[in-house]
């Protein structure tokens, strides 16, 4: 859904979001069918997709769980964690979009709760962030037209409410 709701804002020129390809070392390809036979990691990818909207650097990770209660912070890898944190820090836009597969529900959430909840774990607190916070403290990302999962219209109103 992200990268058809991408496609849509890039038709739109609404912004340009790209997907970021893990590095990946092949060692083995067929040379008939051109199917990689094997192959690994290079080396850790940052985040799942950058791009600029407005003239704002974005950079963030999707996520999804099966999970109705909570999203488990091991999910976030802390490579990724600081690439957020970095990106931020140097006045990028950084969150997640955080899909709850059983309650087909997205939310966006921003660096801002995902630090705080990040800086409690490492202080020996939960290892999660409750779906009530995520519900009350992110945004719910809906659908407008052929975007299905308008998270720009969220990042606007993140914008507008953090300049405020």
């Amino acid at each position: 859904m992200i990268e058809e709701s991408n496609k849509q804002y890039a038709l739109q020129q609404m912004g340009v979001i790209q997907k970021i390809p893990t590095p990946v070392k092949v060692l083995n390809i067929d040379s008939r069918t051109g199917k990689i036979n094997n192959g690994f990691y290079e080396k850790k990818s940052t985040v799942d997709y950058i791009g600029v909207f407005r003239g704002v650097p974005l950079a963030f990770d999707a996520k999804e769980t099966n999970v109705d209660t909570r999203l488990d912070l091991n999910n976030v890898k802390e490579h990724q964690y600081y690439f957020l944190k970095n990106w931020v820090e140097n006045g990028g836009v950084g969150f997640l979009i955080v899909h709850f597969t059983n309650l087909n529900e997205s939310y966006y959430l921003p660096f801002e709760l995902l630090d705080e909840c990040w800086t409690k774990m490492l202080a020996g607190g939960r290892k999660s962030i409750p779906y009530k916070k995520i519900f009350q403290d992110g945004y719910r990302i809906g659908s407008r037209g052929l975007i299905f999962l308008d998270y720009l219209s969220i990042v606007e109103e993140y914008l507008t409410t953090k300049d405020g």
